[in-house]
């Protein structure tokens, strides 16, 4: 009885490895957002305009995820900002999207567990502005029924991808940027 209950876990367990799940352009519960350091105020971009998707991996797959996000759908909340922003800055008709490539996902014990938030080690490439580096976000995944949970911190610089960094007047915003990803996929 006690090996039965415990393959049948272990079944549970296991019955998330290898699916594939798609994030929806526009879903409510996605959130893309930037927060930028300048001396007099902080800036915050959001989009939710973001697809993609994610394969978690199994014994015979490693896992593969590749998210795109639509640049020129970042709002700051002040019209004029965004435009600058996005012509200017961004070149947001050049470039379009920020593109995220998994490169490799660990997940302790090999398994997510149902309704439990487990911090994974995961690396992709992120092309932005026409340049690909290589990231390592902090990173959650949560299976909640039919959908997976993805949340992501990281930083990045705008000179590492040839961004010009704004400056208004006495106003010049940090190099660095913090970046929060929130997104569900369904499978």
């Amino acid at each position: 009885m006690r090996n039965a209950i415990l393959t049948i876990l272990c079944s549970f367990a296991a019955s998330f490895a290898g699916e594939m799940y798609t994030i929806v352009q526009g879903g409510q519960d996605n959130h893309v957002t930037f927060t930028s350091e300048a001396p007099l105020e902080e800036i915050v971009g959001k989009t939710n305009i973001v697809t993609g998707f994610v394969m978690l991996p199994d014994a015979s797959h490693p896992g593969s995820a590749e998210i795109h996000v639509d640049m020129a759908s970042f709002d700051t909340g002040m019209s004029l900002r965004n435009k600058h922003m996005r012509e200017n800055h961004l070149e947001t008709d050049k470039f379009p999207e920020a593109v995220f490539k998994l490169t490799r996902l660990e997940i302790p014990g090999e398994h997510l567990q149902e309704g439990s938030r487990t911090a994974v080690n995961l690396s992709g490439t992120m092309l932005l502005h026409g340049v690909s580096r290589e990231i390592s976000p902090i990173a959650w995944l949560t299976v909640n029924g039919s959908d997976l949970l993805i949340e992501a911190k990281f930083t990045l610089r705008l000179q590492d991808y040839n961004i010009t960094r704004p400056e208004f007047l006495i106003m010049k915003l940090a190099d660095e940027q913090r970046i929060d990803v929130k997104l569900v996929a369904s499978k």
